[in-house]
Protein backbone atom coordinates (compact mmCIF):
# COMPACT_ATOMS: atom_id res chain seq x y z
CA UNK A 1 0.00 0.00 0.00
CA UNK A 2 1.37 3.42 -0.78
CA UNK A 3 2.15 6.15 2.03
CA UNK A 4 -0.67 8.56 1.72
CA UNK A 5 1.43 11.13 2.96
CA UNK A 6 4.13 10.77 0.34
CA UNK A 7 1.29 10.84 -2.23
CA UNK A 8 -0.20 13.41 -0.97
CA UNK A 9 3.05 15.66 -1.08
CA UNK A 10 3.39 14.81 -4.43
CA UNK A 11 -0.15 15.90 -5.37
CA UNK A 12 0.30 19.74 -3.97
CA UNK A 13 3.94 20.07 -5.80
CA UNK A 14 2.26 19.44 -8.54
CA UNK A 15 -0.74 21.66 -8.02
CA UNK A 16 2.31 24.36 -6.61
CA UNK A 17 3.91 23.73 -10.30
CA UNK A 18 1.02 24.07 -12.29
CA UNK A 19 -0.30 27.34 -10.31
CA UNK A 20 3.76 28.74 -11.51
CA UNK A 21 3.58 27.39 -14.86
CA UNK A 22 6.97 25.57 -14.43
CA UNK A 23 7.55 21.86 -14.94
CA UNK A 24 8.44 19.49 -11.50
CA UNK A 25 10.41 16.55 -11.59
CA UNK A 26 9.00 14.41 -8.60
CA UNK A 27 10.84 11.45 -6.93
CA UNK A 28 8.42 9.26 -5.45
CA UNK A 29 8.53 5.86 -4.10
CA UNK A 30 11.85 5.48 -6.21
CA UNK A 31 9.90 6.32 -9.44
CA UNK A 32 10.97 9.53 -11.91
CA UNK A 33 8.36 11.14 -13.31
CA UNK A 34 8.32 14.35 -15.48
CA UNK A 35 5.15 16.90 -15.37
CA UNK A 36 4.58 19.68 -17.43
CA UNK A 37 2.02 22.30 -17.75
CA UNK A 38 0.15 23.90 -20.75
CA UNK A 39 -0.58 28.19 -20.28
CA UNK A 40 -3.90 28.85 -21.61
CA UNK A 41 -3.88 32.43 -22.65
CA UNK A 42 -6.71 34.56 -23.22
CA UNK A 43 -7.77 36.60 -26.58
CA UNK A 44 -5.78 39.12 -27.49
CA UNK A 45 -6.06 42.46 -26.53
CA UNK A 46 -7.74 44.49 -28.97
CA UNK A 47 -5.17 47.16 -29.94
CA UNK A 48 -6.86 50.27 -31.82
CA UNK A 49 -4.18 52.00 -34.62
CA UNK A 50 -4.93 55.68 -33.83
CA UNK A 51 -2.23 56.44 -36.58
CA UNK A 52 -4.58 55.05 -39.08
CA UNK A 53 -5.67 57.94 -41.21
CA UNK A 54 -9.61 59.00 -40.88
CA UNK A 55 -11.01 58.58 -44.42
CA UNK A 56 -13.41 61.17 -46.07
CA UNK A 57 -15.03 60.53 -49.22
CA UNK A 58 -16.91 62.76 -51.16
CA UNK A 59 -18.27 62.82 -53.98
CA UNK A 60 -18.70 65.68 -56.91
CA UNK A 61 -22.19 65.20 -59.53
CA UNK A 62 -23.55 67.34 -62.44
CA UNK A 63 -26.88 66.24 -62.46
CA UNK A 64 -28.86 68.12 -59.75
CA UNK A 65 -31.75 70.39 -59.96
CA UNK A 66 -31.42 73.28 -58.01
CA UNK A 67 -34.92 75.32 -58.62
CA UNK A 68 -37.01 75.98 -62.15
CA UNK A 69 -34.96 79.29 -62.67
CA UNK A 70 -31.32 77.77 -62.43
CA UNK A 71 -31.45 74.60 -63.25
CA UNK A 72 -28.77 71.68 -62.53
CA UNK A 73 -25.78 72.41 -60.97
CA UNK A 74 -22.50 70.90 -59.70
CA UNK A 75 -22.97 69.27 -56.16
CA UNK A 76 -20.59 68.13 -53.12
CA UNK A 77 -21.53 64.94 -51.57
CA UNK A 78 -20.09 62.92 -48.54
CA UNK A 79 -19.91 59.01 -49.41
CA UNK A 80 -21.87 57.97 -46.11
CA UNK A 81 -22.31 54.25 -44.81
CA UNK A 82 -25.73 54.63 -45.73
CA UNK A 83 -25.51 56.71 -49.12
CA UNK A 84 -24.71 60.21 -50.34
CA UNK A 85 -25.51 62.88 -47.90
CA UNK A 86 -25.07 66.64 -47.63
CA UNK A 87 -22.11 68.13 -47.74
CA UNK A 88 -23.23 71.63 -46.29
CA UNK A 89 -21.48 70.28 -42.49
CA UNK A 90 -18.55 67.97 -43.24
CA UNK A 91 -17.22 66.17 -40.10
CA UNK A 92 -13.30 64.70 -39.25
CA UNK A 93 -11.47 64.42 -36.19
CA UNK A 94 -9.19 67.06 -34.47
CA UNK A 95 -5.31 66.32 -34.54
CA UNK A 96 -5.14 63.73 -37.20
CA UNK A 97 -4.59 62.74 -40.69
CA UNK A 98 -7.08 62.65 -42.78
CA UNK A 99 -7.09 60.64 -45.92
CA UNK A 100 -9.21 62.18 -48.81
CA UNK A 101 -11.07 61.04 -51.30
CA UNK A 102 -12.52 63.17 -53.82
CA UNK A 103 -14.48 61.70 -56.96
CA UNK A 104 -15.44 64.06 -59.56
CA UNK A 105 -18.30 62.94 -62.80
CA UNK A 106 -18.09 66.13 -63.56
CA UNK A 107 -16.95 66.22 -67.44
CA UNK A 108 -16.46 69.75 -68.23
CA UNK A 109 -14.13 72.78 -66.66
CA UNK A 110 -14.50 75.73 -65.40
CA UNK A 111 -12.85 78.87 -64.50
CA UNK A 112 -10.52 79.43 -61.72
CA UNK A 113 -11.61 82.67 -59.11
CA UNK A 114 -8.22 82.72 -58.73
CA UNK A 115 -4.87 81.12 -60.14
CA UNK A 116 -3.39 80.34 -56.94
CA UNK A 117 -5.95 77.55 -56.82
CA UNK A 118 -4.69 75.73 -59.76
CA UNK A 119 -1.85 74.98 -57.07
CA UNK A 120 -1.54 71.83 -54.42
CA UNK A 121 -1.61 73.09 -51.00
CA UNK A 122 -1.59 72.07 -47.10
CA UNK A 123 -1.95 68.12 -48.31
CA UNK A 124 1.94 66.06 -47.43
CA UNK A 125 4.30 66.63 -49.40
CA UNK A 126 1.87 69.14 -51.23
CA UNK A 127 1.27 66.67 -53.55
CA UNK A 128 -2.19 64.75 -54.67
CA UNK A 129 -2.78 61.22 -56.37
CA UNK A 130 -5.18 61.62 -59.56
CA UNK A 131 -6.89 58.60 -61.04
CA UNK A 132 -8.63 58.44 -64.14
CA UNK A 133 -10.00 56.22 -67.01
CA UNK A 134 -7.32 57.68 -69.17
CA UNK A 135 -4.52 57.41 -66.98
CA UNK A 136 -4.70 54.09 -66.05
CA UNK A 137 -3.10 51.88 -68.37
CA UNK A 138 -2.64 49.19 -66.99
CA UNK A 139 -0.95 45.34 -68.73
CA UNK A 140 -0.43 41.74 -67.81
CA UNK A 141 2.84 40.90 -67.17
CA UNK A 142 4.62 37.68 -66.17
CA UNK A 143 3.62 37.42 -63.02
CA UNK A 144 0.04 39.20 -62.68
CA UNK A 145 -1.32 42.84 -63.65
CA UNK A 146 1.41 45.63 -63.63
CA UNK A 147 -0.61 48.57 -62.58
CA UNK A 148 0.66 51.68 -64.46
CA UNK A 149 -1.50 55.14 -64.20
CA UNK A 150 -1.14 56.66 -61.01
CA UNK A 151 -0.50 60.60 -61.38
CA UNK A 152 1.18 62.76 -58.27
CA UNK A 153 1.19 66.68 -59.22
CA UNK A 154 1.74 69.46 -56.85
CA UNK A 155 -0.38 71.70 -59.47
CA UNK A 156 -2.83 71.56 -62.46
CA UNK A 157 -3.16 73.15 -65.77
CA UNK A 158 -6.44 75.72 -65.16
CA UNK A 159 -7.84 74.19 -68.40
CA UNK A 160 -8.20 70.42 -66.76
CA UNK A 161 -9.46 71.90 -63.63
CA UNK A 162 -13.51 71.77 -62.77
CA UNK A 163 -13.60 72.34 -59.40
CA UNK A 164 -11.76 72.44 -56.00
CA UNK A 165 -11.85 71.69 -52.60
CA UNK A 166 -10.12 74.61 -50.74
CA UNK A 167 -10.22 75.57 -46.73
CA UNK A 168 -8.65 78.45 -46.58
CA UNK A 169 -8.06 78.40 -42.97
CA UNK A 170 -6.38 75.41 -42.65
CA UNK A 171 -4.01 76.48 -46.19
CA UNK A 172 -5.67 73.25 -47.43
CA UNK A 173 -6.90 73.28 -51.47
CA UNK A 174 -7.39 70.20 -54.01
CA UNK A 175 -7.92 70.72 -57.37
CA UNK A 176 -9.67 68.42 -59.28
CA UNK A 177 -9.78 67.19 -62.77
CA UNK A 178 -12.55 66.61 -64.57
CA UNK A 179 -13.84 62.84 -64.39
CA UNK A 180 -11.41 62.02 -62.20
CA UNK A 181 -10.44 60.72 -58.72
CA UNK A 182 -8.63 62.60 -56.32
CA UNK A 183 -6.43 61.21 -52.88
CA UNK A 184 -5.05 63.78 -50.43
CA UNK A 185 -3.41 63.53 -47.72
CA UNK A 186 -3.76 65.97 -44.43
CA UNK A 187 -3.58 67.10 -40.88
CA UNK A 188 -6.11 68.77 -39.01
CA UNK A 189 -4.70 70.86 -35.91
CA UNK A 190 -7.22 72.57 -33.04
CA UNK A 191 -11.15 71.72 -32.96
CA UNK A 192 -12.82 74.47 -35.17
CA UNK A 193 -15.47 75.26 -38.06
CA UNK A 194 -13.94 76.22 -40.75
CA UNK A 195 -15.66 77.28 -44.91
CA UNK A 196 -14.88 74.99 -47.30
CA UNK A 197 -15.96 76.10 -51.15
CA UNK A 198 -14.78 75.37 -54.72
CA UNK A 199 -12.86 77.44 -56.26
CA UNK A 200 -13.97 77.66 -59.71
CA UNK A 201 -16.46 79.74 -61.33
CA UNK A 202 -19.07 76.51 -61.30
CA UNK A 203 -22.50 78.01 -60.28
CA UNK A 204 -25.20 79.78 -62.04
CA UNK A 205 -25.27 83.37 -63.46
CA UNK A 206 -22.57 85.73 -65.44
CA UNK A 207 -19.96 85.11 -63.48
CA UNK A 208 -20.72 81.54 -62.49
CA UNK A 209 -20.84 82.77 -58.72
CA UNK A 210 -24.30 82.50 -57.71
CA UNK A 211 -26.79 79.09 -56.82
CA UNK A 212 -24.67 76.11 -56.00
CA UNK A 213 -21.36 78.20 -55.26
CA UNK A 214 -23.04 80.40 -52.43
CA UNK A 215 -25.53 77.74 -51.17
CA UNK A 216 -24.43 75.36 -48.08
CA UNK A 217 -24.20 71.48 -49.30
CA UNK A 218 -23.67 72.30 -53.22
CA UNK A 219 -20.47 73.90 -53.37
CA UNK A 220 -19.72 75.14 -49.98
CA UNK A 221 -19.86 74.67 -46.17
CA UNK A 222 -18.44 73.86 -43.11
CA UNK A 223 -15.78 72.05 -42.18
CA UNK A 224 -16.38 70.78 -38.46
CA UNK A 225 -12.81 69.50 -36.84
CA UNK A 226 -13.86 67.93 -33.55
Amino acid sequence: MADNSTALAAVVLVLASTALGGGLVLLAHGTLTTTSTTTVQGPPATVTNSSAPYVLTLLIATNNAFNSTVGDQPAYFIVGPNGLESSANITIPAHHLIELIVMNFDQGNATLTDSQYANVSGTMGGMISIYSNELVNSTQGPNGIMINGTQQVSSLPPSLISHTFTVPALGLNVPMESESTVVAYFNTGAPGSYLWFCGSECGSGATGLGGAMTTPGWMTGALNVT
